[in-house]
């Protein structure tokens, strides 16, 4: 039969290859940055807003534990979900740890959350994906032969956002430096914040 004969798991593996092959390098990198968050925080509960490395992380991303994986990008939800879903995620499970990725739109929809994180001392490090605007739309507007417009707003300064409200915050621009980044934010043990500045070459 065919689960004697492998068959089926050769044909898993393939259908696996061939919608890694599709997503493109884009979303490729992003799902990087997912595994790079796992690697660097084993067991956590990550927590993904409206953005481009989370709709990656829907097509391909594997976490290490079922259940360690939820977001707001399934057709349901909107931008801004995923830092007060994951501060309510840490006060239901102090003992865990928890890290929220969201845009740097996504983010700009709920930056007085950062102040709550640190008011309830919230076990959530912040990984904020800063593509300088609402990336998927614009991509998606491009693609269809749409000039884009109201797609890149301004954004504030994230870390000095962050250490406003006193929160522990880095910024980098590579993604082989995030693992260690997000591993000296849950080192303090409290609510930090990462941004990571996306750059085609990354």
């Amino acid at each position: 039969d065919r689960a004697a004969s492998g068959e089926g798991a050769a044909r898993a593996r393939a259908a696996r290859q061939a919608a890694w092959e599709e997503i493109g390098p884009r979303y490729r990198t992003h799902v990087g940055a997912l595994e790079a968050i796992r690697e660097a925080a084993p067991g956590a509960l990550i927590v993904g807003d409206s953005t481009q490395a989370a709709y990656a992380g829907n097509l391909w991303f594997d976490h290490d534990r079922p259940g360690g994986w939820f977001n707001a990008a399934t057709g349901f939800g909107a931008l801004g979900y995923g830092p007060p879903a994951a501060i309510g995620a840490s006060l239901g499970r102090p003992d865990m740890s928890v890290i929220c990725v969201a845009g740097d739109g996504g983010m700009q929809f709920v930056l007085a959350d950062l102040g709550t994180a640190m008011d309830e001392k919230a076990r959530v490090v912040f990984v904020v994906w800063n593509n300088h605007g609402f990336q998927e739309i614009e991509s998606a507007m491009v693609e269809a032969g749409i000039v884009p417009v109201g797609v890149r707003p301004s954004a504030p300064d994230f870390i000095k956002v962050a250490e406003g409200y006193g929160m522990p915050a880095e910024r980098i621009t590579r993604l082989d430096a995030l693992g260690a980044a997000v591993s000296r934010a849950l080192s303090r043990g409290g609510p930090a914040l990462v941004e990571i500045v996306d750059d085609p070459a990354l």
